[in-house]
């Protein structure tokens, strides 16, 4: 049996504790939300240029004596004060499909919130008339729309070949522009089929005159582009995947549709969505699955704004042997840092993870160049729950599962050259989760997560176990590894040189890889690989 890694803890914090801020730890969570509040799904979060943290979630509620979902907003600031009260902001307490797809959550050009969620506020008996709201508020939860959100244009609603059971509103933010997108999918024996709807919206929340685009497929990824244009990749006919550039009048700017992975990266019955993010070079990195059989292998691509693209994506792994699971993607510069599950064989699992740039080329060289493996599992396998760039290298948050639904949660640093330099395991034993939303600055990572009701050996329930929970964990020790200023140390330092890769002297970090000689007051001499 696959499984099923729901990650979900024991807190340490005692249920009522008062939110004090961040407080960095490795073991202790503080419980979010009203008191005896459960079964949140779906996190989102997004940290500001500030420092703000802005979380948005749903609930399970008795709406109009209905089960239902409510759509929730927090703001925390820089301290980690929550803004809202407890419960934050009730964007959206319409009843509600009894399960959840996707929503939008994206920051506006000017930071406003922006917000996509469907509803069957208008067919609450039937619930065959799902539809799409869009609201808009200051990061002072200052409603900028109409409260009870202004309605997406969809076009699709009276055509009945059509089921809204998976709307899944997306918001992408290129510039000042701002494009929703929203699918109509319909179900059949053995698979189904779906078309996206996709407007551009201006500041008053309505659809801009003469924008419209319409994709027949499954799923759809939006990214920004320069100009204010937004990346699209869906899947096509056979399976692979298709992409388009397009303009604020949503017209395709290479003037068709470029097929980008040729390859099947679905069986038919379900299409999984690439992993996605834009680099310093304006260019999508995107990774997936690619399937050989009944099995399939990780590989990384990428797509430029002039609709350039690898004529094969990379193999990370090197080859097409063994099996691919689920995947974090992390970009920083040119490049990308993949983890992925690699199924070595039936048991023998790998946490792996590698790099590549937006030239299709492996960034790490000789032993390493098809990536290293961070952990080995005989049995339950891994789930990848992030990839953070840092000055220096990449920290992998990743769960070695040890059960169905638990796992040890491991945070792994590594340099730029492919070295492990630290690895800890945070929470307890067998921690488990049913939802992960992480973000990040230079020190911390701040780790939202969802869990379940928890059982103790005799199998009675833990009062207060289930919830919402949030820690913030140490990912740097405080320095910044690569900033000469900062070399820390506890006596003087007596000289600091810097040297080229090919051993020349130089007055100041150049390009590419440089050797940091210091030497301290006592005459020790410590060096260190910097890539600059």
């Amino acid at each position: 049996m696959k499984k099923l890694f729901t990650f979900v803890a024991m807190v340490a914090f005692a249920a009522g504790m008062m939110w004090a801020g961040w407080v960095p730890s490795d073991t202790e969570s503080i419980r979010l939300d009203k008191e005896d509040a459960d079964g949140q799904v779906q996190m989102k979060t997004i940290r500001t240029d500030d420092g703000k943290i802005i979380l948005s979630w749903l609930r399970p509620e008795r709406v109009d004596d209905a089960f239902s979902y409510v759509l929730h907003l927090q703001v925390f600031d820089a301290n980690g004060e929550a803004q809202f009260g407890d419960e934050g902001i009730i964007v959206c307490s319409k009843p509600t499909r009894t399960w959840t797809t996707d929503y939008g959550f994206a920051l506006a050009a000017n930071g406003d919130i922006l917000l996509a969620y469907n509803d069957i506020r208008n067919d609450p008996d039937d619930g065959e008339d799902t539809e799409v709201y869009m609201y808009r508020y200051s990061q002072e939860g200052e409603p900028m729309w109409d409260m009870d959100g202004v309605l997406f244009p969809s076009w699709m609603v009276n055509q009945t070949t059509f089921s809204a059971e998976d709307v899944s509103p997306k918001i992408c933010v290129s510039g000042d522009n701002i494009y929703v997108a929203a699918s109509r999918t319909e179900y059949f024996v053995g698979g189904y089929k779906g078309q996206w709807q996709m407007v551009r919206i201006d500041d008053d929340g309505n659809a801009v005159p003469d924008t419209r685009k319409m994709f027949d497929s499954k799923i759809v990824v939006m990214e920004p582009a320069p100009e204010g244009n937004v990346y699209c990749v869906y899947d096509n006919s056979s399976l692979g995947l298709d992409a388009q550039l397009l303009d604020q009048d949503l017209n395709n700017v290479w003037g068709e549709a470029i097929t980008i992975e040729s390859r099947q990266v679905s069986n038919g019955r379900f299409m999984p969505t690439p992993l996605t993010a834009i680099n310093e070079n304006d260019n999508l990195m995107l990774s997936y699955r690619v399937l050989t059989d009944f099995y399939g292998f990780q590989v990384m691509n990428y797509l430029t704004p002039e609709g350039n693209y690898p004529d094969e994506p990379i193999s990370l792994e090197g080859s097409i042997d063994g099996d691919a699971g689920s995947a974090a993607l992390g970009v920083k510069e040119n490049r990308g840092m993949v983890a992925w599950e690699y199924a070595y064989s039936s048991a023998l699992n790998y946490m792996k993870v590698n790099v590549a740039d937006d030239n299709n080329n492996y960034f790490w060289e000789g032993d390493k160049e098809h990536g290293i493996n961070l952990d080995e599992n005989s049995m339950w396998g891994f789930t990848p729950v992030k990839v953070i760039p840092t000055v220096d290298g990449w920290v992998v948050l990743y769960g070695n599962l040890q059960s169905w639904n638990g796992a040890n949660f491991m945070v792994v640093t590594i340099d730029e050259f492919g070295e492990v330099i630290a690895t800890k395991q945070i929470q307890e034993d067998n921690f488990k989760s049913s939802g992960f939303s992480v973000v990040y600055d230079d020190q911390y990572a701040y780790i939202f997560y969802t869990q379940e009701t928890q059982y103790d050996d005799n199998w009675n329930e833990i009062p207060g176990s289930a919830g919402m929970y949030v820690m913030c964990v140490q990912i740097a020790e405080g320095q910044n590894p690569s900033a000469i200023d900062e070399v820390p140390t506890s006596t003087k330092l007596n000289s600091v040189e810097i040297y080229t890769i090919d051993g020349r002297r130089v007055n100041e970090l150049t390009k590419g890889v440089n050797i940091i000689c210091t030497t301290d007051e006592n005459g020790v001499v410590t060096t260190k690989k910097v890539l600059n």
